[in-house]
């Protein structure tokens, strides 16, 4: 089971600052995908689709990667044991940014990795057998929704991820020219020019759909003449999100005046490439490889900045020619847009920029004898490295649901608020509210219609800061309590996941001297988005604080603390004395509400559904 207390403190953590790694401790029995040449040589790309099929299955991974390494350095030592053949493995110092499950999600994750190597049995995975420290990254916690450019180049970057066997957002792992995944330039551009958020990276109201973008080979002559698509990139680029290019891909998008210059202050020069490296900025994620690095040739091999400029952070590069200063042939940059932050950090505000020289790396096996293989594996680093797949980038919503505590009318009208709190938006967005056990629907406002017994509101994706409040009226059958819980419904990346409001509880019938509270429920708790509903002082209203911002939520039990206090109920006349109440002429309704009052309510666990 997840450890919801330190996950709330994690979460709450990254909601205000960057991520930055921590340490942390692994008990025996995490699993352990190893990222180094000893022990995935030959399944090391498809050990980044064993990782998004993870993702995209609900389990949660930790990136775990060693602060301050130099190239080459292990990330932690363990020992552990291979989970497909049972051999031992003594003491081994992991390397190149390992990905770790941990042991409490092993039993969710092992039948997922079982289906995998059945068919891929060169992906190795390993259990470990003793506890062990490391500098956790990036928590990854969602499949990114990644778009490819159709520039005339594509294939590469379906070779790439058909090496890796990550399909587009259908589970196509073909990538065709269909896909809704694939984006043509002028798809990018949109309708207009003076709108830079009207193209197919984002919704109707300018909210980003992707996480991730690339463009393999897109011309500068054709950049010159569609400016309107780095003009959307450079929108796109204001939200937490992040662009890959390679080879002349680059100097289209960074070159273009005056929507480029995303890293530079003039854009670059065609660069010599380089047969010697130095490498720099090694404990990012960007930069996890193991075994020798060779680049390829090219029209734009490697990127120099004009004499005298500098990057706008300076921590971009992290492999350039050997002896040479940085923003000289340099082979393998990335930052934040305009360097609002340094590269090695995850601001919340920014995309990030990734650029590669070289035209076409291979994809041949096993690493160790094929170094111009390694670029692809760069490649795929970037595919997870932005925070809309991280637990900082997590939507951040509240559910709060109210109504009457008490009626003697049986039309009773309950309110909605919802608000996205996050940096990054909650995609395809449902609400729904079931109606009281026998009541009949009257109405809703802003579209909101029955389907079945719910009443439903389709308010499509809720970017940060956006937010709303519905209402809907219901007819109750007869006198009694009845409860009431509403659930958005919502999609991050591929993943599905669900947040139910706080429990409402109104009396029909026995008036009673009460007071309403109403109930919030939000994602930016980690537990799961469980919902505590117990009943304060003399109200029937259940009301609690909850949220589900750690999308490990409802992998637990399901149980959870429980609160409650008596509610004061009154009824009859008043006796002599001045007692003010009378067991003799309670009504049905005021004891069932007494007993509901005296009994706990089960914390409620937001549920996290998987698409499959």
């Amino acid at each position: 089971m997840t450890n919801r207390h330190t996950l709330l403190a994690l979460a709450a953590a990254l909601t205000l600052t960057p991520e930055i790694a921590r340490a942390d401790s692994f008990e025996a029995g995490t699993l352990i995908i190893p990222m180094d040449t000893t022990y995935q040589d030959y399944g090391m790309f498809e050990a980044y689709g064993l990782v998004y099929e993870l993702l995209r299955s609900g389990v949660q991974l930790e990136w775990v990667i060693r602060e301050g390494k130099a190239f080459g350095d292990p990330d932690f030592t363990t020992s552990s044991v291979d989970h497909l053949s049972g051999d031992p493995v003594l003491s081994h110092g992991y390397r190149g940014g390992p990905f770790v499950v941990r042991a409490a999600d092993a039993p969710a994750a092992l039948p997922i990795i079982d289906a995998w190597q059945q068919d891929n049995p060169d992906t190795a995975v390993h259990e470990a057998t003793q506890a062990f420290d490391g500098d956790v990254t990036h928590t990854l916690v969602a499949a990114p929704t990644i778009a490819m450019m159709a520039d005339g180049n594509q294939k590469i970057a379906r070779k790439y991820m058909a090496a890796a066997k990550i399909p587009d957002s259908t589970g196509d792992l073909t990538w065709p020219d269909e896909s809704p995944d694939m984006l043509d330039p002028d798809e990018l551009a949109g309708p207009t020019e003076e709108t830079h958020n009207d193209g197919a990276l984002f919704d109707e109201d300018g909210t980003p759909v992707y996480c991730q973008f690339m463009s393999m080979h897109w011309g500068v002559g054709d950049a010159e003449d569609n400016p309107e698509v780095v003009a959307e990139m450079r929108r796109f680029l204001q939200h937490p999100t992040h662009l890959f290019a390679e080879c002349q891909a680059v100097n289209a998008f960074e070159n273009l005046e005056p929507h480029g210059f995303f890293l530079t202050p003039n854009g670059f020069e065609i660069g010599d490439g380089p047969d010697v490296y130095d490498f720099f900025n090694m404990d990012t994620p960007f930069a996890q490889m193991d075994g020798k690095f060779a680049s390829v040739g090219g029209s734009e091999p490697a990127y120099t900045l004009p004499m005298g400029d500098s990057y706008k952070s300076d921590d971009i590069v992290m492999i350039t020619e050997a002896g040479t200063p940085i923003g000289v042939n340099d082979v393998w940059m990335t930052g934040l847009i305009d360097g609002v932050c340094p590269a090695s950090s995850s601001c919340l505000n920014a995309g990030k920029v990734s650029y590669l020289g070289g035209h076409e790396y291979k994809t041949d096996l096993p690493i160790s004898e094929n170094p111009d293989s390694l670029g692809t594996r760069l490649f795929l680093n970037s595919l997870f490295e932005a925070p809309c797949a991280t637990l900082e980038g997590f939507p951040q919503l509240e559910l709060t649901k109210s109504g009457p505590d008490q009626t003697d009318v049986p039309e009773i009208t309950y309110t909605l608020d919802y608000m996205n709190n996050g940096p990054l938006p909650a995609l395809a967005v449902v609400l729904r509210d079931p109606l009281p056990s026998g009541a009949s629907f009257v109405s809703a406002t802003d579209g909101g219609a029955l389907m079945g017994d719910e009443v439903i509101w389709s308010l499509g994706n809720l970017g940060s800061g956006e937010g709303g409040a519905v209402e809907f009226t219901v007819t109750l059958p007869a006198l009694g309590v009845y409860e009431n819980t509403a659930t958005l419904d919502y999609t991050v990346g591929v993943n599905e996941f669900a947040l139910d409001s706080n429990v409402v509880m109104t009396l029909y019938g026995d008036e009673l001297d009460t007071d309403t509270t109403a109930g919030t429920a939000t994602t930016d708790d980690p537990s799961a988005g469980s919902s505590d509903a117990g009943t304060g002082g003399d109200s029937a209203t259940a009301s609690d604080s909850s949220d589900s911002s750690d999308p490990s939520a409802g992998t637990g039990d399901g149980s959870g603390d429980t609160t409650g206090e008596t509610a004061g109920a009154s009824g009859g006349e008043d006796a002599p004395g001045g007692c003010g109440c009378r067991s003799d002429d309670r009504s049905p309704a005021g004891a069932l509400l007494l007993l509901l009052a005296l009994a706990p309510i089960t914390r409620r666990r937001a549920r996290a559904r998987v698409a499959r």
